[in-house]
């Protein structure tokens, strides 16, 4: 009955296709598949750079081959990230020689949409990595989103980004996973007493530059106040390791943040893990950290004390002020620093391991439940044929059923 059902090349293609996820489910099962992390070039530090290399890291001990995808062949790790964090194969994304099956999974930051859309038709599950609003509303064309590129998988770095997501790119439509951002330790409060001394982090030069100058403009008795641009001392100045930057920062007794289009922003947890008060300009998506919940997930009111925070660029110089006069006069209080330390201990690395631990699992999870619900057979009811006799009567044969295995379940929409 199978040969009257599918013919010999049909039934050869079937076969062939049930080999095939049986090999991909043997690999995924066995830690056998590859996790393929597409990781942009950025000798400048960034933190979502950094974020994509600590989840390969946190993958690389979960026992998974990982490999970094890059644009070019000469790519250089950064050597401001620890080499622990970059010690992976790194690939180019136009080599030849590399394969990806069914079994693997490639992880795509918000800034590709490009790749995105090459990589569209490859048999892996492909992962959407967001971590900034403003990366991916500028790599997508009016009228496109990543489930234009047959994506429906996210992985994203705060319920701020996930709620996002929803508002402006429909409810249901992603299924979003969300974790915490964590801070390394060695961001940690120094000992030795703080020099008053400002480091200062923005997107634009040009808008610490002026808010420097309306200081000394406003507070010409302070031109001995040193702004600190957090570089090397070397000429020319360069980025510093992450580590060398803890080390620096703590030695300081405040910091500015300007980042307006930031939908995170961990320059003011590392001040708060520090022990330095960060004055800051509120960014057009409020820092998850900022935000109480309730037990329901819902934004209830704005964090009170953790650093000083203002919606008015010109409001900067003068908090500077105020809060430079308060440390020169040992007035600054006590429940500030507490307040800051309760909100930076929210935010470890131990956290953010353990929750993506649990979010690479479920993918893994899910993709193994898929291999096995395309190899479960089912069964199908071939209805009776009649059939004529050679005395002229019709012969109604019973109701015959065979047992078929799927194809495999395509991941394309």
């Amino acid at each position: 009955m199978s040969e009257e059902l599918l013919n010999n090349e049909a039934q050869k293609a079937e076969l062939e296709k049930i080999e095939k996820i049986k090999v991909s489910l043997a690999k995924i099962t066995n830690k056998k598949s590859k996790f393929l992390f597409c990781i942009p070039e950025s000798q400048t530090p960034t933190a979502s750079v950094y974020e994509l290399y600590f989840n390969a890291t946190v993958v690389k001990n979960m026992g998974y081959e990982v490999i970094i995808m890059v644009e070019k062949g000469d790519y250089v790790p950064p050597v401001w990230i620890e080499k622990e964090l970059t010690n992976h194969k790194h690939v180019s994304m136009a080599d030849p020689k590399l394969t990806v099956g069914p079994e693997d999974i490639m992880i795509i930051p918000d800034i590709y949409s490009n790749v995105m859309e090459q990589t569209k038709k490859l048999p892996c599950v492909r992962i959407g990595f967001l971590q900034s609003a403003d990366y991916m509303t500028s790599a997508l064309i009016p009228g496109t989103d990543w489930t234009s590129f047959n994506i429906q998988d996210v992985i994203t770095t705060s319920p701020v980004l996930k709620e996002w997501l929803e508002t402006f790119y429909g409810k249901g439509k992603y299924n979003i996973r969300t974790y915490n951002i964590g801070i390394p330790d060695y961001f940690e409060k120094s000992d030795v007493p703080q020099k008053p001394i400002i480091s200062v982090m923005g997107r634009n030069a040009n808008e610490i530059s002026k808010l420097v100058k309306l200081f000394f403009a406003k507070y010409p008795q302070y031109s001995w106040v040193t702004f600190d641009p957090m570089l090397t001392k070397s000429k020319p100045p360069q980025a510093m390791r992450r580590v060398d930057f803890a080390k620096r920062l703590q030695e300081n007794f405040a910091a500015i943040w300007v980042d307006r289009i930031s939908s995170f922003g961990t320059f003011p947890l590392e001040c708060m893990k520090a022990g330095v008060i960060p004055i800051c300009l509120k960014p057009d998506i409020m820092p998850e950290y900022m935000i109480e919940r309730d037990e329901k997930g819902v934004a209830t009111k704005i964090v009170e004390g953790a650093g000083i925070w203002t919606e008015n660029f010109y409001d900067l110089p003068v908090l500077v002020g105020e809060v430079l006069v308060k440390f020169l006069d040992d007035a600054i209080k006590p429940e500030l620093y507490e307040s800051m330390s309760n909100v930076a201990s929210k935010y470890s690395q131990e956290a953010s391991e353990k929750r993506l631990n649990e979010i690479y699992s479920e993918i893994v999870n899910q993709r193994i439940a898929l291999f096995n619900s395309a190899l479960q057979p089912v069964q199908l009811v071939i209805p009776p044929t009649p059939v004529a006799t050679l005395s002229g009567d019709t012969v109604q044969p019973p109701t015959q059923t065979v047992d078929i295995l799927l194809p495999p379940v395509s991941e394309e929409k």
